[in-house]
């Protein structure tokens, strides 16, 4: 599973990079980004499953980026993980899966990887419908 964290603070990336990697995601599957720009580059040279999104970074934002990386990557799980949910607009709702305040707990970190890896599988699985025996 391919997963990016975005986060501008290195405490925040720090804390779900250890949570995911220790949920059996291999490291190297895993990008950080500390910024919307560094987001952005990241998303053109690699798909990812599950993005966790800041909203409030300095230069580009979560909101400002969120729309753009739905339009990319259709079928990725988005969850805004945030300080600021009070500010999560209306747009940002409906580009978003998910929506985590701040200080997340690691069982919601575990619980959006499962459910994500379930949701690969599935997508898997349908495709698979499609495949000559």
């Amino acid at each position: 599973m391919r997963v990016l964290i975005v986060d501008d603070d290195p405490d925040v990336r720090s804390f779900l990079l250890s949570c995911i990697t220790a949920l059996g995601c291999d490291e190297d599957e895993v990008d950080t980004a500390g910024n919307g720009e560094e987001a952005l580059g990241k998303t053109v040279q690699r798909r990812y499953d599950l993005v966790t999104l800041d909203l409030k970074m300095p230069g580009v934002s979560g909101i400002d980026i969120l729309s753009v990386i739905r339009g990319m990557m259709p079928w990725s799980v988005i969850a805004i993980v945030s300080g600021y949910i009070e500010e999560v607009t209306e747009v940002a709702e409906d580009h978003a899966d998910l929506i985590l305040a701040k200080p997340v707990r690691v069982e919601k970190i575990r619980q959006l990887v499962e459910l994500t890896r379930e949701l690969m599988g599935r997508r898997a699985a349908i495709r698979a419908l499609g495949e000559r025996e």
